[in-house]
């Protein structure tokens, strides 16, 4: 019987290695077992998004640990995360692993860090592992209730929600690590004497967050805005209770300096109810020819700086403790 099973696990890993040779023909079945978990769904995904003959191959559902019957010698038949073949990780002997993640090391996309979430939620699960109670787990577990109707399961439904999300992931994923890089090329970083660090990321509004990531205090951001200007943010680390009262108090007097009047008509800079982030445009206020600043991004900077730099070293201090 062992022997058996060997055999069947060779033919197995020699059908999938042919499905994904270049020379093979399409592949018309991707084959997982029922009501399919994180690693089988995972499985799926990456086939379709990396092995460009998956993309329209039909899915299909077998008992856990079987094969298609009939697909002994068929190239266009793939199996995930079930017969023990290439792409299915039981058997195997224990490590913490997933199917998910043999096939992406099979398709040499491991590295992809918009995969690296995914893999390691479907990791977890597979090895029976606490998880966050917001874990994305739980709607995977939930759609197929959800879209269960007279006794039976939309699974084109349910499919269709779990790669819509895993997408959202990956790309997320994604566009983090670029932004990663991209901080180190384009970031500004000033420690002032009192020991706030304040960075500057000018005509690079998406690198806020990143910023933050490396423990900034301030950040200082500006956005092109067409012929007309830009929008500027001037947000505070949610951590220190730093408030910009007086940042917005020099900004308006700079303002209505630059502009030749004793006092501003209209609000040009916006500080926000909780005193931690001011802007001049965002996505939700789009301004008017007048609204937009006449500093230059340099003065806004050295304004910042010159205002947080008052600042007591003894209050930054304590602020760092909590």
């Amino acid at each position: 019987m062992k022997t058996d099973t060997k055999q069947t696990t060779n033919l197995i890993d020699l059908i999938v290695k042919m499905a994904l040779d270049a020379a093979s023909p399409e592949v018309k079945k991707l084959v997982t077992h029922k009501w399919p978990d994180d690693d089988a769904w995972l499985c799926i995904f990456i086939g379709k998004k990396f092995v460009p003959k998956m993309a329209d191959a039909t899915l299909v559902f077998v008992n856990a640990g079987e094969t298609l019957p009939g697909s002994e010698n068929d190239p266009s038949v793939v199996h995930f995360d079930t017969g023990k073949g290439l792409n299915d990780q039981h058997g195997k002997g224990f490590r913490r692993t997933c199917s998910a993640v043999l096939m992406a090391e099979k398709l040499d996309v491991l590295d992809d860090p918009g995969l690296k979430p995914l893999l390691e939620m479907a990791t977890a699960v597979d090895n029976i592992e606490v998880l966050a109670p917001d874990s994305l787990h739980f709607l995977i577990e939930g759609w197929p209730r959800k879209f269960n109707k007279n006794g039976g399961i939309d699974w084109e439904k349910v499919q269709e929600r779990v790669f819509e999300a895993f997408e959202i992931i990956y790309g997320q994923a994604k566009q983090n690590a670029l932004n990663k890089l991209n901080l180190e090329k384009f970031a500004e970083y000033t420690t002032l004497r009192n020991g706030l660090k304040i960075t500057s990321v000018l005509w690079h509004p998406e690198l806020r967050d990143p910023a933050f990531d490396e423990r900034a205090d301030v950040v200082i951001w500006t956005k092109r805005k067409g012929s007309r200007g830009f929008y500027t943010g001037i947000p505070v680390n949610r951590d220190i209770p730093l408030y910009l009262d007086k940042v917005l108090l020099a900004l308006n007097e700079t303002e209505a300096r630059v502009r030749g009047v004793s006092t501003l008509n209209k609000d040009v800079w916006y500080l926000h109810d909780f005193k931690k982030l001011i802007l001049n445009g965002s996505r939700t206020h789009e301004l008017a020819e007048d609204e937009f600043t006449r500093l230059f991004p340099r003065q806004i900077v050295g304004i910042v700086h010159g205002t947080l730099s008052r600042i007591p070293s003894g209050l930054v201090s304590q602020w760092k403790k909590r």
